[in-house]
């Protein structure tokens, strides 16, 4: 308790990493006190209670955290799980400022997880979107017990480096003929591994097959060597690039490269069509990435919830 009490200003800040390894060496240099690793540790523990509280303390005031925030933002969607023994399962909120943001957004959500690694451990959840600045928008994010949580298992082993950077540059693929050559590739790795994909369906992960366009992938290589473009119609057009030629529909806002119709922003194909007719390209992008559509997602600000004292 004394050390802790000496080390307690390092913790004002939640955000600072100080480790009983720290503790151990600050000690012996200022102080001269050689303590063990476990000497430290329960310092630093002592600390953290006295300063932050028990966690235990923290999750028997989640209904009243839940129950402001639903007060202080109408409309939230906000819930709290128990098991039947009355012990936390997990917590869900998605405030309403982030669901009215959500809909200027683009129909792309991404959810991702991290494990707590603090005295009770659990899965941290998040569910996101991109912006019409490819700012990150969170929609809503959970805590679930990692106890009652079934295990995760993942098919990408740590060292299987060259299967792991193929799946991923399969996901971004335009074109089918592209995306059954590197899925022929990823077979003959790993049969398991492909028919693990082909179970999960290729519409969830893979950008060619998704049922909605996923507008979320902004890169447009603009530099790109492009040498011409033939007219076929007033609004089709060929546009050669090296020895490869691609079909432009403005009217239909697509590309035979793919790129122009999933991710609703001209391609560099498309761009280059439209300097030649001497026209604006802001007429061809989704309304996702206009400046109202930014303005509106963000227009309900969030305010800091009240004192808890009052």
């Amino acid at each position: 308790m004394v050390v802790g009490s000496m080390v307690m200003p390092k913790y004002a800040d939640p955000k600072t990493i100080y480790t009983p390894k720290y503790i151990q060496a600050d000690m012996l240099s200022e102080h001269g006190m050689n303590l063990t690793y476990m000497q430290a540790w329960r310092a630093k523990e002592k600390t953290l209670k006295f300063s932050r509280g028990h966690p235990v303390d923290s999750y028997s005031r989640l209904p009243s955290y839940l129950y402001i925030l639903e007060k202080t933002y109408p409309r939230s969607v906000v819930k709290l799980q128990k098991t039947e023994d009355d012990c936390f399962l997990n917590a869900f909120v998605a405030l309403s400022t982030s669901i009215n943001g959500w809909e200027r957004c683009s129909p792309v959500v991404v959810v991702d997880g991290t494990f707590l690694k603090l005295a009770y451990r659990g899965i941290m959840l998040t569910a996101s979107t991109m912006d019409a600045t490819r700012g990150i928008l969170t929609l809503a994010y959970a805590v679930v017990d990692s106890e009652n949580n079934a295990s995760w298992r993942s098919k990408f082993k740590k060292g299987h480096l060259e299967l792991s950077e193929l799946y991923f540059a399969t996901t971004r693929l335009y074109t089918l003929n592209e995306f059954n050559e590197r899925i022929s590739k990823i077979k003959e790795i790993d049969t398991c591994v492909k028919a693990y994909l082909y179970d999960i369906g290729y519409y969830k992960w893979s950008r060619v097959h998704a049922t909605v366009n996923k507008t979320w992938t902004m890169t447009s290589n603009i530099t790109e060597s492009l040498n011409a473009v033939k007219a076929s119609t007033d609004y089709i057009h060929t546009v050669i690039d090296g020895v490869k030629y691609f079909i432009v529909c403005l009217q239909n806002k697509r590309c035979s490269c793919g790129q122009f119709q999933l991710d609703e922003l001209p391609c560099p194909h498309a761009l280059l069509d439209l300097r030649h007719r001497n026209e604006s390209y802001k007429n061809y992008c989704s309304p996702y990435y206009t400046r109202d559509s930014l303005l509106q997602t963000y227009e309900i600000p969030i305010d800091p919830l009240p004192d808890e004292s009052k």
